[in-house]
């Protein structure tokens, strides 16, 4: 079956126009320490991300970390062509928050962006015109709704689907089979409404001769500026907005292995002061929902408090190599700077106001543009304790099938395949290295709109 974005100018996720879309929680202060981590001791997190700010020099103004991490492990495609695992981690607008989890079935830019520009306001002299402009903007608002309703049941049963493990299958694929089929071909139908009721609409403000308007919606929907999903079990190879990145997964791990990458290591302690997430680009960060430090013994993952609170604790972790990957999207994107003062419709603000659903911003249509993407190989963890800490954890260690830092994770699975590692010890100190010949993805660029 052909996936319910398959034409060009079918909005993947529009947003429902009456709600104002889809809402961040309020992220104004750091909740991470008070719901991940007991006692005073900082949470793991935030220590995280500040050993990255200091010892790998991102900008806490743009950077996000994210969990889970994600393997890098699209294969090279054919020109003109993209995975569906690419397409939807380049695309998917990040959650407004320092430190965000990524989900394969989040609120694309691209669907998104087309959202921003029917919100612009159409004037013609005309009153025919603008009475037949503002019909075809609510049937467009009709077919956008229902596409909208039937996505969040579709990603509600997709985040509940037990045989999902960390994005994977990814949410597009998810679609074309098993129990995402039935909500594929649903979408499929309300996609056909969208693109027409589209077309009509964007056919009309071309009459009205507004220039800047109607060259970037022609844009956004334009065939030339889009790219064709190729996977094993996509019939149809359905064309998405592009996304592009200057090397392909292969090329970089190659470099790499011929010793062209550059190495990485940070260090964090839980005697050290927490990273204020209130100075980032999102002045704070959402809770993560999941334990910084835990083992898996006899298949079962476990929460590690001694290391929460043992004050003595130290972290290092290493990259054999670590990368930033700029993502860039197609010239379908006209950008904003010439709409950012809109002027928008009724019900519409550039920014958060009573009443109003907002363009940008914290939980605005297009808050954030992705701009690039941190990679690292081979990562290494060293955790040295206090000798009660690692007396409490050293039967667990030798016996464990798995540990977890934060987003790294060693010994689980994710991407599709396993996390190969090995782990040692000596004296205080524990070491769990990857040898996984897949890259992680660990974290992501942002450019805060407009």
């Amino acid at each position: 079956m052909s996936l319910p974005r398959s034409a060009p100018n079918a909005s993947r996720h529009v947003l429902p126009r009456a709600t104002g879309g889809l809402k961040a929680p309020n992220s104004s202060t750091n909740v991470l320490s008070q719901l991940t981590d007991p006692g005073t001791q900082p949470s793991g997190w935030d220590l995280l991300y500040g050993a990255m700010v200091t010892g790998l020099g991102v900008n806490p103004q743009t950077f996000q970390l994210i969990y889970p991490f994600m393997q890098w492990t699209w294969p090279t495609p054919n020109n003109g062509y993209t995975t569906s695992a690419q397409y939807d981690f380049l695309a998917t607008i990040p959650q407004w928050s320092a430190i965000g989890q990524y989900s394969s079935s989040g609120q694309t830019f691209d669907g998104a962006y087309q959202q921003f520009l029917n919100d612009v306001a159409t004037y013609t002299p005309d009153p025919n015109l603008q009475a037949k402009i503002t019909a075809a903007y609510n049937d467009l608002t009709q077919a956008s709704n229902q596409y909208s309703t039937d996505y969040s049941q579709a990603q509600q049963a997709y985040s509940t689907d037990s045989s999902v493990v960390n994005n994977v299958p990814n949410f597009t694929t998810w679609l074309t089979g098993g129990a995402g089929f039935p909500f594929g071909i649903k979408l499929q139908a309300d996609s056909g409404n969208v693109i027409q009721a589209q077309a009509n609409y964007n056919n009309l403000v071309a009459q009205a001769k507004n220039p800047n308007l109607t060259n970037a919606l022609a844009a956004v929907v334009n065939p030339a500026y889009y790219t064709k999903l190729q996977d094993p079990g996509l019939s149809g190879n359905p064309p998405v907005a592009l996304w592009s990145i200057n090397t392909t997964m292969q090329n970089w791990v190659n470099n790499v292995q011929g010793q062209g990458g550059t190495p990485g290591s940070i260090s964090f302690s839980n005697s050290q002061s927490q990273f204020d997430l209130n100075k980032t680009w999102a002045q704070g960060s959402m809770s993560v929902g999941s334990w910084f430090w835990q083992v898996n013994v006899g298949g079962q993952w476990s929460r590690l408090t001694e290391f929460e609170t043992d004050s003595s604790l130290q972290c290092t972790v290493s990259f054999k190599a670590w990368d930033t990957i700029p993502i860039t999207p197609g010239p379908w994107y006209s950008g904003v700077t010439q709409f950012k003062n809109g002027p928008f419709l009724p019900g519409f603000s550039a920014f958060p106001s009573t009443g109003q659903t907002n363009m940008f911003g914290e939980g605005g249509v297009v808050p954030v543009l992705k701009t690039g993407m941190l990679v690292g190989y081979q990562p290494t963890v060293s955790v040295t304790m206090s000798q009660s800490t690692f007396n409490s954890f050293q039967q667990q260690w030798q016996v464990a099938a798995g540990f977890s830092v934060g987003p790294f994770d060693f010994g689980g699975t994710s991407g599709g395949s396993q996390n190969s590692w090995t782990r040692s010890s000596s004296g205080l100190t524990i070491t769990a290295t990857s040898t996984s010949t897949v890259p992680v993805i660990f974290g992501v660029n942002v450019n805060t709109l407009p």
